[in-house]
């Protein structure tokens, strides 16, 4: 793939006397922009690929390219959104080893920063994410094919935003990886459950014998929560699964 190719089409980088930069037009670029837009200290590095089941390198490559080239810039911060499942050795995909080495990439950087997400629920058509494939599948009612050992982790968009400008914004020194999730990882069979409470329909459950646990460090991100008034009570993934899909609204 000829990458310079891909570089010639990136934002200019940003200055120390410039403003911020949001790299992306996605759900969390979108939610990342209000707070940080004039903030001429941080890159919002909100692109890439965001499909784990991508597989062509021509998409990693090109991630990497633009992520190499604000690295190389003159830059006070940049924050990087990683995925908590990196941590997880069975997550061996194309998708995962591509995160893994771009966290990597970053860390090392005395720049960067690594904001590792779980399932970020939010208004978006994007038909890959995690909650709007299970809201497609249930109103359609079409087969779900849900692997019963698996757990996933929902969090609201909004809520990232608030935990991370808290953590960004402090006195003190941020960790070069943060996670921050809720501390609800659920297995995905209630997750659908969830889902049929809020949508008030069935789901056409396949029901397969595989998957892991999802272990994440939230200790930070409930710490930083309680220090900014976020409710993460037992029922936080239910409401945030009602939020934004227990009533008609543009995705």
């Amino acid at each position: 793939m000829d990458v310079i190719r891909y570089a010639r089409t990136f934002p200019p980088l940003p200055t120390d006397r410039g403003p911020a930069m949001i790299v992306g037009s996605g759900l969390v670029a979108r939610a990342f922009t209000p707070l940080f837009a004039d903030d001429a200290r941080t890159v919002i590095f909100a692109s890439g690929v965001s499909n784990s089941s991508e597989t062509d390198p021509a998409a990693f490559a090109r991630e990497r390219a633009m992520l190499a080239q604000y690295l190389a810039g003159d830059i006070t911060r940049l924050v990087y959104f990683g995925s908590c499942n990196v941590v997880n050795p069975l997550q061996d995909s194309p998708y995962f080893r591509h995160k893994r080495a771009m966290e990597a990439l970053v860390a090392a950087h005395p720049a960067g920063i690594v904001l590792r997400l779980p399932q970020v629920v939010g208004h978006t058509r994007n038909p890959n994410t995690l909650t709007n494939f299970l809201r497609d599948r249930i109103l359609a009612g079409d087969p779900v094919t849900v692997w019963t050992r698996a757990c996933r982790n929902l969090i609201d968009i909004d809520d990232v935003v608030r935990i991370a400008a808290q953590l960004l914004s402090g006195a003190g020194p941020v960790p070069k990886v943060v996670s921050i999730a809720s501390p609800w990882s659920l297995p995905m069979t209630e997750i659908v459950s969830l889902f049929e409470s809020v949508l008030g329909r069935r789901a056409q459950v396949i029901a397969v014998d595989r998957g892991e646990e999802m272990v994440i460090d939230t200790a930070l991100a409930e710490r930083t929560a309680r220090d900014i008034g976020l409710d993460f009570g037992p029922d936080y993934p239910l409401r945030v699964i009602h939020k934004y899909y227990g009533q008609p609204h543009e995705s």
